[in-house]
């Protein structure tokens, strides 16, 4: 199996070739996680993640959604949200054909919210889910013409990208991270039209559609995060049944993976997969 660092492409249901980076386990495999970053992102920037996965035994398979990293499509863009949803289900057979080890997921913002979508369409096997700061809502509400242009774009110019107007800064407490991705050329900070309607009915559709989670769910929470609403996420967690945790780490910024205390993170996350993969 490829290193991480390496990219390798994959046929996706509808023939799209997308970028792959994959992380073997160490030792026996007791786990093949599927990880999804978040919107702008790409996998690259989750090289320790996956290490850290690997060096537990768990093989990580870390996608380049559609229109990010090193995968085709127009920068911020897709025509269906509902891509996303199938590119997972797609990846979770190659992942299957290559390792028996039970399934896990885990989605970061954006990422958290197609995993979310996507647990809610019943699937089979995913032995546990991990979602990170996931994207229900941002932090501030977009302005009212901002939202209006948005509308008149969808009719004319769908896939036109806009600036999103993320403040890299609010990535973590740790300057460097945000320096970092504000200079990664892979990384990018536009959403076009139609991703934007696509984005908002598929955060409707998880919040309606939540009882349809039945696997063990791990929520990270990031206290300070100026990125994505915590509360809307805390309070959709929380009213979820079943073999929910969420867990909230006050004073971090939104990638909790990047932030220097981390180790709190990982190790709230080691505890949960003992129990998930226990089961």
């Amino acid at each position: 199996m490829a290193l991480f660092a390496d990219v390798a492409f994959w046929t996706a249901a509808d023939g799209a070739r997308l970028a792959l980076r994959r992380a073997p386990a160490a030792g026996r495999a007791r786990g093949a996680l599927i990880l999804l970053h978040g919107f702008g992102d790409h996998s690259g920037r989750y090289a320790e993640v996956a290490a850290w996965f690997a060096e537990r035994g768990i093989g990580v398979w870390a996608l380049d959604q559609r229109g990010h990293g090193r995968s085709p499509g127009r920068r911020g863009h897709v025509s269906r949200f509902a891509q996303f949803v199938s590119d997972v289900a797609a990846l979770r057979k190659l992942v299957g054909g290559e390792e028996s080890a039970p399934q896990l997921l885990l989605g970061h913002s954006f990422g958290g919210t197609v995993v979310l979508r996507y647990l809610e369409t019943a699937p089979e096997g995913v032995a546990g889910a991990i979602v990170s700061s996931p994207f229900l809502a941002v932090t501030m509400a977009v302005p009212l013409w901002k939202r209006a242009v948005a509308r008149a774009l969808l009719d004319l110019l769908p896939a036109r990208p806009v600036a999103t107007g993320l403040d890299v800064a609010h990535l973590s407490t740790d300057p460097a991270v945000g320096q970092a991705a504000k200079s990664d050329h892979l990384y990018h900070r536009v959403m076009t039209p139609r991703a934007y309607h696509e984005i908002l009915a598929a955060q409707r559709a998880v919040v309606a559609e939540g009882d349809r989670i039945a696997v063990p769910l791990l929520v990270l929470l990031a206290g300070d995060d100026r990125i994505v609403s915590r509360a809307a996420s805390e309070a959709f967690a929380r009213g979820l049944k079943g073999d929910v945790s969420v867990t909230v780490y006050e004073s971090f910024f939104h990638e909790i993976f990047n932030e220097p205390q981390r180790a709190r993170v990982y190790r709230d996350v080691e505890r949960w997969l003992d129990h998930v993969l226990a089961a």
